[in-house]
């Protein structure tokens, strides 16, 4: 695990929550209905002359750039997803559960220290955390890097 990895993981989660978003706007964007009025006749003699109502669709001028840009959205969020499963994958390794669940609260849930040493004693009633305790973990965790 590097501290770049760690520095990174706060936010990929926040950008796939982001990139989710703009993807469902450029799904939800209505369809513009169009109707216009045509002159026509009928089959038959006399050809009568009457106006013909007729509705469409339109569809987007840049529809191939639209679908485009939804295809590298998924593309990035994809990566993105990686980079999360990555940082699972590292913190498996960390052999220390209590520093674990401190680095999925400050890295991967951006609390900070103060909030995780409330969270911790919580979870701990036998052990009292400070928020000064939580900030050395990390410190010695990060100087191993």
């Amino acid at each position: 695990m590097n501290k770049l990895l760690l520095n990174q993981i706060s936010n990929t989660s926040k950008e796939i929550e982001d990139i989710d978003n703009r993807i469902k706007k450029i799904e939800s964007k209505p369809q513009r209905i169009v109707i216009d009025a045509v002159k026509g006749s009928s089959r038959e003699y006399p050809y009568t002359q009457h106006n013909c109502k007729i509705e469409g669709v339109e569809t987007p001028k840049y529809k191939k750039l639209i679908k485009s840009y939804k295809k590298m959205l998924k593309q990035k969020k994809e990566k993105l997803m990686k980079l999360n499963k990555k940082f699972e994958y590292e913190l498996n390794y960390i052999e220390d559960s209590e520093l674990r669940m401190i680095l999925r609260f400050k890295y991967e849930d951006n609390l900070t220290n103060n909030q995780i040493a409330h969270k911790m004693n919580q979870l701990f009633k036998d052990k009292e955390y400070t928020e000064d305790s939580i900030r050395m973990k990390i410190k010695r965790f990060l100087k191993k890097f």
